[in-house]
């Protein structure tokens, strides 16, 4: 058969988890494409859509794209009918998505086992109606909803990401010199504002929460990778990179530094920061970390947040990283659901300062369907819970309601310039005037230039030349987004 994904744009990384399902049925003998849609009219996407000649429009979606990608579907399948699925976080929390016009199946959580399953009957003509995980509308508008499946225990019997699919769909990717790879999936911690408790909920008792991929298994893909494609960076996107059985790490550094040499980044949290840790994360060629910096304040760390990292155990985290040269970048979240959103971030802000990071990364809150935060935001009335027109997480807005139109534009503008005056603390004083000016487009752009900047600066000196012209298009793209206000 043939399957078509579509997505409006990539953002700012690979979609790994598309990239592995186009490996998994290509190797069941399907022929896989992946069409971006926000630069073409609706007329050119239809047109390409019948020159492909796809059965089935597959469309992976994170809540705020599920609109675009909905209505769209829609209009296509008007000219083009065939089978839509979509997947990705949104369908997985809100699976009522399949009753909308046009939608024909939604899969709940990975699709790396079911999808196939569900091609392969229906390539046979068979009834495809109980393949678990999947909600399907029957053709008279009857809705079946089948019990989430068994995950994925064995990640090494799946195949490495098929990262043709993406860099024949944007071939800017193809010329960074990052790239992205997971050594594991699941997280164990209860976070408010993050998936993975809503998904551990959703899961339990289909498989272990935490699923890991051997050493080798790792080594191979990077070795894979680096043979066909630029890579001056690998960058590690597992929620919790230090959460590795015993062993493993040890085995890594080692293999990784002899084998591979190139500088990594990787997610992980304070309290798994040990003086051992540090050190293997130096020895294995770790150049930068993110790692979360909250605000302050032990009630919103324990009941709003729920994340237990205490400032002492971010602060002795960051210590042990610099002494063995790791840069921190930290990462905030603003907007929170509290009696003083503003107030958090300034504190928030003043920590930051005082952990001196690399680069201090922050985000507006983006409260997510099936997540603890979302409730709270509904508590406080910041949130009313409607999901179905949410547009995606930006830096040009938010989705929740502030006491006042000041303090929204207060934390906007704040939420560009947090990264300048964390590394640049001169500028505190300063910072009540400067996020008290009306909201513009200037502040989105110091943002952008200095992120680039900054991130660009991780690749060296003798490359920095070369690293800056190879993304200076992509760069550009995005800045071109901000005028529009769409990021």
């Amino acid at each position: 058969m043939k399957i078509l994904f579509l997505l409006h744009s990539l953002g700012v990384d690979e979609r790994l988890g598309i990239m592995t399902l186009s490996s998994i049925l290509k190797q069941n003998g399907h022929a896989v494409r992946l069409l971006m849609t926000g630069g073409l009219a609706l007329k050119a996407c239809i047109e390409r859509i019948k020159q492909f000649g796809p059965e089935v429009l597959a469309y992976s979606v994170m809540t705020g794209e599920h609109a675009y990608h909905a209505a769209l579907n829609e209009k296509i399948k008007q000219a083009y009918p065939c089978f839509a699925v979509f997947g990705g976080p949104h369908p997985t929390y809100k699976p009522e998505m399949v009753e909308l016009p046009g939608v024909d199946a939604v899969c709940r959580g990975e699709g790396d086992i079911f999808f196939p399953e569900l091609l392969e009957k229906m390539s046979r003509n068979k009834d495809f109606y109980s393949t678990p995980n999947f909600w399907f509308k029957k053709p008279d508008g009857t809705v079946v909803k089948n019990e989430i499946g068994p995950l994925v225990s064995h990640l090494d019997a799946l195949p490495f990401p098929d990262r043709e699919l993406v860099y024949d769909a944007d071939i800017l990717f193809r010329s960074r010199g990052k790239k992205t790879f997971m050594t594991m999936r699941g997280c164990p911690y209860t976070c408010s504002y993050c998936f993975n408790h809503a998904y551990n909920r959703l899961t339990r008792g289909k498989g272990p929460v935490l699923r890991y991929r051997s050493v080798d298994n790792v080594i191979s893909e990077i070795k894979a990778v680096k043979a066909f494609y630029p890579l001056e960076r690998v960058s590690f996107e597992d929620d919790t990179f230090l959460l590795k059985p015993a062993g493993w790490l040890e085995e890594f550094a080692d293999r990784y530094a002899r084998e591979i040499n190139i500088p990594l980044t990787c997610n992980v949290r304070s309290d798994l920061v040990d003086a051992e840790k540090a050190r293997l994360l130096k020895e294995m060629g770790c150049v930068m970390v993110f790692a979360g910096v909250d605000p302050p304040d032990e009630e919103i760390l324990s009941r709003t947040l729920k994340r237990n990292v205490t400032m002492e155990q971010t602060m002795n985290a960051c210590r042990l990283l610099r002494k063995h040269d790791i840069k921190v970048a930290t990462e905030s979240l603003m907007g929170l659901p509290v009696d003083d959103p503003l107030g958090a971030a300034m504190a928030t802000l003043d920590f930051n300062i005082r952990v001196k990071p690399y680069l201090a990364l922050t985000f507006m809150l983006y409260p997510y369907p099936g997540t603890e935060i979302a409730r709270l935001a509904v508590e406080k009335k910041m949130f009313p819970m409607n999901h179905d027109k949410q547009t995606a997480p930006n830096r040009a807005g938010t989705v929740l309601i502030y006491r006042d139109e000041k303090t929204k534009v207060k934390l906007l503008n704040l939420l560009h310039l947090f990264s300048v005056i964390v590394q640049f603390p001169f500028l505190r004083p300063l910072t009540p005037m400067l996020i008290s000016l009306p909201a513009n487009r200037l502040y989105p752009q110091v943002y952008f230039f200095f992120f680039g900047y900054k991130m660009l600066r991780l690749s060296g000196r003798k490359i920095f030349a070369r690293t800056i012209l190879r993304y200076l298009p992509y760069y550009l793209r995005y800045i071109r987004l901000i005028w529009k206000q769409q990021i």
